[in-house]
């Protein structure tokens, strides 16, 4: 279970979900700079970071409008979730603590699914923001548009982590089968290579 401490570390860390939150106290204003920067951010974060990143700004947007909008109770819940299933791998591997590289594998392939969720989600609510607040809506354009930006680039991630499993697990089967190789041999410790075709 996060910690107050921790979700407040993660924040600070990632950044971007302080500066929605300053927009949307009236402590900043979304210009043009900070509309660029946003985005160049989030593109540059890996999928994880991005996938937190996003739930920690929506969330924020969420808490501050949904006694308006009643839909964004249901965005605020699934910002949660994500947090609640991301926070912890994350900080542990930021602090280099061991992590189970099986969890990992079994977190991080939901992550292009997540972001796909989190988009929708925003999207469907910023039509209704925009009759509040013109800043919550284009900070939601950000996010939906980044979300979707990086289902792609965790797809792809995903796939290499897949296939770099599927190398390893052939290399190891086949480093398994050479005691039975040498075994058939009269267990001599010559292995018998195939003769190169000329």
């Amino acid at each position: 279970m996060l910690s107050e401490h921790d979700l407040a570390g993660l924040t600070n860390r990632l950044q971007v979900p302080l500066i929605v939150q300053d927009i949307l106290n009236d402590q900043g204003a979304l210009t043009d700079d900070v509309h660029y920067g946003l985005h160049e951010v989030l593109s540059n974060y890996e999928p994880d970071s991005a996938l937190l990143c996003i739930a920690l700004s929506a969330r924020k947007i969420a808490a501050r409008f949904q006694h308006r909008i009643a839909n964004l109770a249901v965005l605020k819940m699934e910002c949660d979730r994500i947090i609640a299933d991301y926070a912890e791998l994350w900080l542990n591997n930021a602090q280099r603590r061991p992590i189970d590289d099986n969890l990992v594998f079994d977190t991080l392939m939901n992550i292009p699914e997540d972001l796909e969720c989190l988009a929708e989600l925003l999207e469907i609510n910023q039509a209704f923001l925009q009759k509040y607040s013109k800043d919550a809506a284009e900070l939601c354009e950000i996010l939906i548009v980044q979300a979707t930006a990086q289902v792609i680039v965790a797809e792809t991630f995903m796939e290499i982590m897949d296939k770099e499993e599927t190398d390893s697990m052939a290399n190891d089967n086949a480093l398994e089968d050479i005691p039975a190789q040498a075994a058939a041999m009269g267990g001599n410790n010559v292995i018998q290579f195939p003769r190169a075709r000329v």
